[in-house]
Formats: structure tokens, C-alpha cells, sequence
């Protein structure tokens, strides 16, 4: 018997929620007798449906994980139990858990203070305790095994893809240019470098930020920076996100840190040029199908966004080199490695 943890199902998604996502729609048509286990909080239920997700227990979030999910895999004789999404049951050894980076390590100040204790009590213990731990980059490895006792052979690199619809024909809804940003509004993804940054151009574009606000983050937009050149557009669905990067002029990212940055991969999947911050796991995933900017200067920020803009051969240069790199990342090819490990577990304690 072998259980996926879907609280995923239950959450609003981001990155870590589209890895865990992709990667059971993949697992559940290679393998039908994986057991899909959540709470009644499910979000979308067609998805639900397509995994044959199984709801469980009173609780929700992590208790429901602690207390629930822990009793239900007991009264199954403590089946190998799969988490995608940065979790896992403290003290339950048949498990494998997936760590997509070590942020809340790297600068404790980005989270919120509860948030923070959690994940710091949290991710040491299911890591030790865990027959495998997944992640999505070798950039996070390297960030896993400094920070955590960790044998590197117990750690496998399970990269993501691209999600979005590429057949969809978006076509222009209106001829406003502008730039895309697309991520949680959190302390790392520095939107307030890049809101400066573009205010120093000469805006003959706009700039659209696409995402969510969260408690988990200690984040405040500067609002004295914003002005009708900056259209804050909150959540945006699947469809919309594939319009709003198809119809770009550049997609940009300036994170401080990163596991991984599926929005850079999506922006190339869509023919959307791309610009970001100059850190390991960019270079790791981007190669040289981004142009790279330092994310803590300003002027050098400003400096790629006229570049890009102005520079017609250079973005199509990176429109051709962003498809190339599209052939490194697959869901499929992902989802068959993460069977493979499973199947090798499952042998080895049989």
C-alpha cells in the first residue's frame, strides 16, 4: 500500500501545490492502486475526483496531518506514506517527504514568527526520520545538506515542468504592453526593488503583479511606490495567467532565493522573454535563456527591463533559447523518476 499525502488539495496553489499536483496526476495513470488521503477542505474538486481522493478525519491543516492522517496510516500498518509539499508526520518513519528549499533557513525574518518556529521544528525531524527526501533543484540540495545532518545520496533532485496549456491561442485581449511579475507576496520575491526599479524607466509599459498575500509572510508593499503604470491583479487562474504571460513583453523575477521558479519556466513555455535575479537556482533552471539581474541594485534592475524592451534581437534571441530549454523539464519524466524511487523503497522494506 502506498498513500500520498493530498492536503494539497485543500490549498490554494503556488508552486509547491503545482509540484504535488502534476506529480499525482502522473503517478495516479502510471500507478492506480496508489491511495490519494485529504481532508473535507478540497478546493477543486474535479481534481479530487481524478485522483479518487479519499477524505478522512475531523481535523484540517496540520493537526489534520499530526493527528488524523498519523491514525489512519496506523490502522493500515504503516504504509510508505508520500508528502509533496513541504510536511510530513513527526515521528513516522515510513515516509518520503519533499523539502523544496531551505528559505525559512536562509532568512527567518521573510516568515511570520509562528510560521517560522513550525517549519524550524518541523522540517530537522521528518528530514531525519524519512526513508527519502525529494527536491526540485540541485541548488536546493546543496542549500538541504548545509543546513540539515544529511547523507547526499538520501536526497533526490525531482525537477518541475511547465503546467501551462501552450495550445491555448490566448491573442492579444488589448494592445497595453507591459511587463509580468508573478508571485506570493512575500519578503523574497522582492517586489519592492522591482516596483522601484521600473519606476525608474521611462514607463512605456506597465507592470502587472500577479499573486496571493499570505499570513505565513512578514510582507509589506511599499504603497507610496505604486501608481495606475502598476496593476496589482491579486489571484489569477490558469487561463488567465497563460493570457497575461503570452501577451507579455518580458516576464521578470527578482527573487532573493529560490528552490526552484516555475513562473520563469512558463513564461518560456508561452514565448515570453525573461529577466531574473541572478541567483543559483535561476542559473541552474534558466541556463542561458534569461537575461540576469542583480536583485539588490536597483539601477541594474532598470538597466535589463530598457534593455530588453529596446533590444528586439536579443528578445528573440531568448524566445528561441526559452523553447530550447523546455526540453530539460517534464511532468512525466519527473513523475516516472518519483515511481521509480517509490517502487525501489517499497522492494527494499518488503
Amino acid at each position: 500500500m502506498i498513500v500520498v499525502n493530498a492536503r494539497f488539495l485543500t490549498q490554494k496553489i503556488t508552486g509547491v501545490q503545482r509540484f504535488a499536483i502534476e506529480i499525482s496526476k502522473t503517478l495516479r495513470t502510471l500507478n492506480k492502486e496508489i491511495i490519494f488521503i485529504t481532508h473535507s477542505g478540497i478546493l477543486d474538486q474535479q481534481l479530487a475526483y481524478e485522483l479518487g481522493a479519499i477524505v478522512i478525519g475531523k481535523n484540517k491543516g496540520a493537526l489534520w496531518e499530526q493527528i488524523d492522517l498519523r491514525f489512519y496510516l496506523l490502522l493500515k500498518n504503516k504504509p510508505l506514506l508520500v508528502n509533496f509539499c513541504n510536511s510530513g508526520i513527526l515521528f513516522y518513519r515510513q515516509q518520503i517527504v519533499t523539502i523544496h528549499d531551505m528559505s525559512y533557513k536562509v532568512n527567518p525574518k521573510w516568515f511570520s514568527k509562528i510560521f517560522y518556529l513550525w517549519y524550524n521544528f518541523l522540517i530537522p525531524r521528518i528530514a531525519n526520520s524519512s526513508l527519502k527526501i525529494f527536491t526540485v533543484s540541485f541548488s536546493s540540495k546543496a542549500d538541504i545538506l548545509n543546513y540539515l545532518q544529511l547523507k547526499a545520496d538520501k536526497i533526490s533532485v525531482i525537477y518541475n515542468s511547465s503546467y501551462l496549456n501552450t495550445n491555448n491561442n490566448f491573442g492579444y485581449k488589448n494592445s497595453t504592453r507591459y511587463l509580468l511579475s508573478v508571485s506570493t507576496l512575500n519578503p523574497r520575491k522582492n517586489l519592492n526593488t522591482l516596483i522601484a526599479a521600473f519606476n525608474k524607466t521611462d514607463k512605456k509599459v506597465k507592470l502587472k503583479i500577479a499573486g496571493l498575500a499570505s499570513d505565513h509572510f512578514d510582507f509589506e508593499l511599499n504603497k507610496d511606490l505604486l501608481d495606475s503604470n502598476i496593476i496589482m491583479k491579486g489571484y489569477v487562474d490558469d487561463e488567465e495567467l497563460g493570457s497575461l504571460m503570452a501577451n507579455a513583453e518580458a516576464f521578470i523575477s527578482l527573487s532573493l532565493y529560490e528552490g526552484f521558479g516555475i513562473p520563469a519556466i512558463e513564461a518560456m513555455s508561452l514565448g515570453c522573454p525573461v529577466i531574473v535575479s541572478d541567483i543559483a537556482s535561476h542559473r541552474e533552471i534558466c541556463g542561458d535563456a534569461a537575461l540576469y539581474a542583480d536583485p539588490t541594485d536597483v539601477d541594474d534592475v532598470k538597466n535589463k527591463i530598457e534593455l530588453l524592451l529596446s533590444d528586439a534581437r536579443l528578445k528573440k534571441d531568448l524566445i528561441i533559447a526559452g523553447k530550447e530549454n523546455l526540453n530539460r523539464f517534464s511532468w512525466f519524466n519527473s513523475g516516472n523518476m518519483v515511481l521509480k524511487i517509490i517502487n525501489e523503497i517499497v522492494e527494499k522494506y518488503k
